[in-house]
């Protein structure tokens, strides 16, 4: 795999328009029990939240929800290519 896989690659959600799952599509992320590895990948900028600054807390929440699973690599762009 390359840099290039990343202009192909379809994130799971991008968080400006899809706000509203983004919990719901978190809590089925962690109750999978796949035999290969799965992406879950966010997009966005973090100036969007700015739109909509109650957003920080609810994100901050939602990462407390991903957080600290030992079965999840938590990784940059580069840190996922390289996987």
């Amino acid at each position: 795999m390359n840099e290039t896989f990343f202009f192909f690659f379809k994130g799971t959600l991008y968080h400006n328009e899809d706000w509203d799952s983004l919990f719901d599509m978190g809590k089925r992320f962690l109750e999978l029990q796949p035999d290969t590895p799965k992406v879950f990948y966010i997009w966005g900028h973090a100036y969007e939240f700015d739109i909509y600054p109650e957003r920080w807390k609810q994100f901050d929440e939602f990462c407390r929800l991903m957080s600290n699973n030992k079965d999840i690599f938590y990784g940059t762009n580069k840190e996922v290519l390289i996987y």
